[in-house]
């Protein structure tokens, strides 16, 4: 097993295909699950993800579907285009893949699609904070966390990131 460590923004194959690490967590944290459904209202459900400098849990925004939070020992860097890359994995996920009903893409320019956000995310070093700093050059600085807000969104599949990692 692999223990390298990955940083956010880095491409990478999963055991549920290529994607783009959207969060290292250090410190014990609650990851949403179900939700698919369309259910609305106030029983979310996540699921306890142990985590430690040691033991980083990794949230990967996936190409083809939503998100989920694996080991090192599960990912391998990669690029998006590499269609053989889950080939290459055999670890398992810490959580299931969520794979809302999340269309935060409306806002985004003409001609953006789910791969387009990935690899704009990749680019900018896969967190919220250097997203802000980079549109901030563009837009007014709350238009700027707006913007990648719905960005972290598309990227996760799902909006339960908020204020929890």
């Amino acid at each position: 097993m692999s223990d390298t460590r990955y940083e956010e923004g880095d491409q990478v194959a999963t055991p549920d295909g290529s994607g783009v690490v959207a969060a290292v967590l250090t410190d014990d944290f609650e990851f949403p699950q179900g939700g698919s459904d369309g259910d609305e209202g106030g029983d979310d459900e996540y699921t306890a993800v142990d985590a430690s400098d040691d033991r980083p849990a990794y949230v990967v925004g996936l190409e083809t579907v939503g998100s989920a939070v694996y080991r090192a020992s599960a990912l391998e860097k990669t690029d998006l285009e590499d269609e053989e890359a889950t080939d290459a994995t055999d670890g398992e996920a810490l959580t299931d893949v969520v794979d809302e009903d999340v269309d935060a893409l409306d806002g985004l320019p003409e001609g953006w699609d789910r791969d387009s956000v990935l690899e704009y995310w990749s680019s900018i070093g896969g967190s919220w904070e250097s997203c802000v700093d980079d549109m901030t050059d563009e837009f007014e600085e709350e238009r700027a966390k707006e913007h990648c807000s719905a960005m972290k969104d598309e990227v996760l599949r799902t909006t339960r990131w908020r204020n929890r990692f």
